[in-house]
This record gives structure tokens, C-alpha cells and sequence, in this order.
């Protein structure tokens, strides 16, 4: 499946460790990630595109089979992701870190 991980970022340089993580978790159970918030702060400003990051990334989410929530407690960005998932009919799964 392709699925869309999703957990905490905000900059931050320890989410950005804790998302490679989630990628390669979920290859090794054979699934391919996709996680924004690993691609778009590439080229992207967190501080002034982050409205626009969240947007692509929910276009990208469309396309996906699942969405898989990695890291526990739920921020504002990830809550996005998870309703626009749920008003798409697209299974939102809860995984253990």
C-alpha cells in the first residue's frame, strides 16, 4: 500500500528523526510512505508556506490508501490530515511507536 505518514513536525529537528523512522518502518512491513513533512521543508518555509505545505501534502494524501498516525499525541497540522483523510473515506490507522 501507499500510505500517508503522518506525525508530529514543527520544525523540528528530532520529528524529522522520528519521521525517517516511521518511513522505514513502514517499508519494512512493505508498505510505501509518503511523509510531507520530510519532502517540503526541502524547499518550503515552515514559517511562512506552512498553510501551503499542509495543502499539497493533503493532495498527495488523496492519492494514498491508508493514513498511518505515528508519535502519539496529535498537533494541529496532524489533525488536518486526519479529517481530510476521514472525509475522503480514507482508513486512518493508529500505529505503535
Amino acid at each position: 500500500m501507499v500510505v500517508f505518514v503522518c506525525s508530529p513536525f514543527g520544525g523540528k529537528k528530532e520529528n524529522v528523526t522520528l519521521a525517517r523512522e516511521y518511513c522505514r518502518r513502514e517499508t519494512e512491513i512493505g508498505n510505501v510512505p509518503f511523509a510531507p513533512h520530510l519532502l517540503f521543508p526541502q524547499f518550503m518555509s515552515e514559517l511562512t508556506e506552512r498553510g501551503d505545505a499542509i495543502h499539497m501534502g493533503i493532495e498527495i494524501l488523496e492519492r494514498c490508501d491508508e493514513l498511518h498516525v505515528w508519535g502519539g499525541k496529535v498537533t494541529s497540522g496532524m489533525r488536518s490530515e486526519i479529517l481530510a483523510a476521514e472525509s475522503c473515506g480514507i482508513p486512518v490507522v493508529m500505529m505503535e511507536d
